[in-house]
C-alpha cells in the first residue's frame, strides 16, 4: 500500500489519549492527600525513591503525559504520509507511549505511596525508560536508513545501546516479579518495534 493511502491509527490515538490523561484524574483526585514536600532520588540503576509529594509538582508531571499524547497525536495526523513513506510511525508513536506510560507509572507510585498502598510500581519504570531509549533509537536509525546521516546513525547505536543496557541492569537488580514482567513486556515491545514497517 503506497504511504498517503496508508490509514490513520485511530486505536492507537484513542489508548494514547486514555492513557495520558489518567494521570492527571489520578492526581487530581488524590490532590488533597498529598504531602507538601518532594525529594525524587534515583539510584545507578535508575530506580526511583520518592520523599513525600508536593502536589502542584506531581500534578505538572501528570500534565506533561496529556501534553505529550495530544502533541504526538497532532503531530502523527499532520506527518503521517511522512512517517508511513520513512517507516517511522511505529517508532515514533512507540516513542511517545512509552513517555506516557512512564509518567504514569511516576505518578500511579507517587499516589500509592501518599495512600499508604506500598505498591511495588517503582520496579516498572526503568524497563518503560528502556522501552523509551529503544523507540527513540529505532526513530533515529530511521532517519538514518533515510539518508539523515551519521550522526542519526551514532545516536541510534548509542540510544538501544543504552537501552539494552538499563533493561538488563533493571532486570538483575530490581529482584521483583512485577519488575521481571514488566522487562519481558518492555523486551517484547522492542522486537515490535524494530519489525519493519509495512509501507
Amino acid at each position: 500500500m503506497a504511504g498517503g493511502g496508508a490509514r490513520q491509527p485511530l486505536v492507537s490515538y484513542l489508548v494514547m489519549i486514555v492513557l495520558g490523561l489518567v494521570p492527571t484524574a489520578l492526581v487530581s483526585h488524590y490532590y488533597g492527600i498529598l504531602p507538601q514536600r518532594l525529594v525524587i532520588q534515583w539510584d545507578t540503576f535508575g530506580n526511583i525513591t520518592v520523599i513525600g509529594t508536593k502536589p502542584r509538582t506531581v500534578l505538572m508531571i501528570a500534565n506533561v503525559a496529556a501534553v505529550v499524547a495530544l502533541s504526538a497525536i497532532a503531530i502523527s495526523i499532520w506527518q503521517h504520509r511522512t512517517l508511513v513513506q520513512l517507516g517511522m510511525r511505529r517508532a515514533f508513536l512507540a516513542l511517545n507511549l512509552a513517555q506516557i506510560v512512564a509518567i504514569g507509572l511516576v505518578c500511579a507510585m507517587i499516589v500509592s505511596d501518599a495512600l499508604g498502598l506500598r505498591l511495588k510500581i517503582k520496579p516498572m519504570v526503568p524497563p518503560a525508560m528502556a522501552a523509551l531509549l529503544f523507540a527513540a533509537g529505532i526513530l533515529c536509525w530511521r532517519m538514518h536508513e533515510s539518508g539523515a546521516g551519521a550522526i542519526a546513525r551514532a545516536a541510534a547505536v548509542m540510544l538501544i545501546g543504552a537501552a539494552l543496557v538499563l533493561l538488563v541492569f533493571s532486570a538483575v537488580a530490581v529482584n521483583a516479579v512485577v519488575g521481571y514482567f514488566a522487562s519481558a513486556i518492555a523486551l517484547l515491545a522492542m522486537v515490535a518495534i524494530a519489525l519493519p514497517q509495512a509501507r
